[in-house]
């Protein structure tokens, strides 16, 4: 993290303003405005669903305490897990655009939610260009997390498409002081993480014992390492760039720069 940033940055910011903050030089105004606008909170249990696939989409959601799995169910009855948000990611960030939801959402850990109306979405782009393009920018990750999910579903191996995403999840969850150099809690079972990646929890389960014995992962009780993080990389063909913040300064991030170095 950018030494200057530090001191703008309260120590129990919110994980929204701590990314950001990551980014950019916020001012008090500006933080002032992120925390407030998050004030109309919701507690939502492990499991419980509070977006329904078809139903109006009336606020913006923000993860605030967490993990939110995004869902569609087929026709034949089947889960596809399309994405998973993480504290300080937005859901439904262009609401003013959607008026009903195309997936369902629920939570996969007790989750606290901030309820956004539309017009402080719309107040941050008339009062705070430097955010707006923030935003703006984590609409465009998002885009690029769900491409790399596609390269991994039509080009890498079982292996590789599970040590991608869970490199992914670690930078993700670093970016908001939720992970270290060394790995994070995993939150998702191995049936959830083949609702994510289109496989069976069968050809989920060999993958994580093959990473294993290669020595590409290490897990214990929940947590997931990666001993040696150069190979794992290597392996998973990952490429971190797909995650980089929007940014003022030409300086990466902590667990990028411990893949890139490694």
């Amino acid at each position: 993290m950018p030494a200057d940033n530090q001191s703008a940055i309260p120590e129990n910011a919110s994980p929204l303003v701590r990314r950001l903050g990551r980014s950019v030089l916020l001012t008090s105004e500006e933080v002032d405005y992120l925390e407030t606008m998050q004030v109309n909170q919701a507690s939502i249990g492990k499991g419980d669903e509070f977006i329904h696939d078809g139903e109006p989409l009336r606020v913006t959601f923000l993860v605030r305490r967490g993990w939110v799995i995004r869902y569609r169910i087929t026709p034949a009855g089947r889960r596809i897990i399309i994405g998973v948000s993480l504290p300080g990611d937005f859901i439904g960030l262009h609401v003013n655009f959607t008026h009903s939801a195309i997936f369902s959402a629920a939570g996969l850990t007790d989750t606290s939610l901030a309820l956004i109306e539309p017009v402080r979405i719309l107040e941050i782009h008339r009062r705070f260009p430097v955010l707006a393009s923030g935003l703006d920018w984590m609409s465009v990750r998002h885009s690029n997390i769900l491409s790399e999910h596609k390269v991994s579903l039509g080009a890498r191996t079982a292996a590789q498409r599970i040590l991608h995403f869970l490199l992914e999840l670690w930078v993700r969850l670093e970016q908001v002081g939720l992970a270290n150099g060394k790995g994070f809690e995993l939150e998702l079972t191995q049936e959830q993480i083949g609702d994510c990646m289109g496989l069976s929890t069968v050809h989920v389960n060999r993958s994580l014992s093959r990473l294993s014995k290669e020595n590409l992962i290490r897990m214990d009780k929940g947590t997931v390492m990666f001993p040696q993080v150069s190979r794992s990389v290597s392996f998973a063909d990952f490429d971190d760039r797909f995650l980089m913040e929007f940014e003022t300064k030409d300086e990466g991030l902590a667990v990028s720069k411990h893949i890139r170095n490694a």
